[in-house]
């Protein structure tokens, strides 16, 4: 589907802010842009109530929703993304949530 697309990657899992930039958020990008699917346009951590990390996540902007939530979920799986996490957008009003592991 072309146009632009905003993603939510939700990264389960402890991971510090500068280890999610290093694990996923560069490799990530590189390949975004290689293949000119979309950018990412930010990032952040959600904490739990006793301030440990509960998740980590990647905001996206992708292009060509199809291509680009294929490609971008191989990458993920490729760099580790633990099971149960999510790629999170919105078609026609509709929220998705697309598994990373998910065949």
């Amino acid at each position: 589907m072309p146009g632009k697309f905003f993603v939510y990657a939700k990264l389960l899992g402890s991971i510090m802010p500068d280890e999610r930039g290093e694990k996923y958020e560069e490799p990530l990008w590189d390949m975004l842009e290689r293949e000119k699917l979309g950018r990412i346009t930010g990032g952040g951590t959600m904490l739990n109530e006793d301030q440990s990390i509960a998740y980590a996540g990647i905001d996206l902007e992708l292009f060509n929703l199809d291509t680009a939530l294929h490609a971008t979920r191989r990458k993920l799986r490729e760099l580790g993304a633990p099971p149960g996490s999510t790629l999170e957008y919105e078609v026609n009003g509709t929220r998705q949530s697309l598994p990373i592991h998910a065949d």
